[in-house]
C-alpha cells in the first residue's frame, strides 16, 4: 500500500492540495483500485471475443444547422467572467 509520506510528495510534485483528511482516506482507495486494475489485468486479451465495431462514414453523419439565437437567452446564462455556464453534471 502506498505510504501517506509517499503520497504527500506525489501530491506535492503533482501540484494537488491535498488536505490531511484526504491523506489519510487516499491510500486506501489507490489500494483498492491497484486491485482492480490487477484483475482487469488477469482478463484474457484474446481475439475470442467479437467487439462488433460499427464504421460510422462522414456522409452518413446529418448536416449541422446553425441557428440565430437572440442574445438575452444567451446572456443570462454567462458568468461574471463571460463564461457560458451549462447544467451541472450529476
Amino acid at each position: 500500500m502506498i505510504s501517506k509520506v509517499d503520497l504527500a510528495h506525489l501530491a506535492q510534485i503533482s501540484k494537488i492540495d491535498l488536505s490531511e483528511e484526504e491523506i489519510e482516506k487516499f491510500p486506501m482507495q489507490l489500494e483498492r483500485t491497484i486491485e482492480y486494475i490487477d484483475v482487469l489485468e488477469e482478463l484474457s486479451s484474446d481475439d475470442s471475443i467479437d467487439l462488433d465495431l460499427q464504421e460510422i462514414k462522414f456522409d452518413q453523419l446529418r448536416d449541422d444547422l446553425i441557428k440565430n439565437a437572440d442574445g438575452e437567452r444567451i446572456s443570462k446564462n454567462l458568468t461574471e467572467d463571460g463564461y457560458l455556464k451549462g447544467p451541472k453534471m450529476k
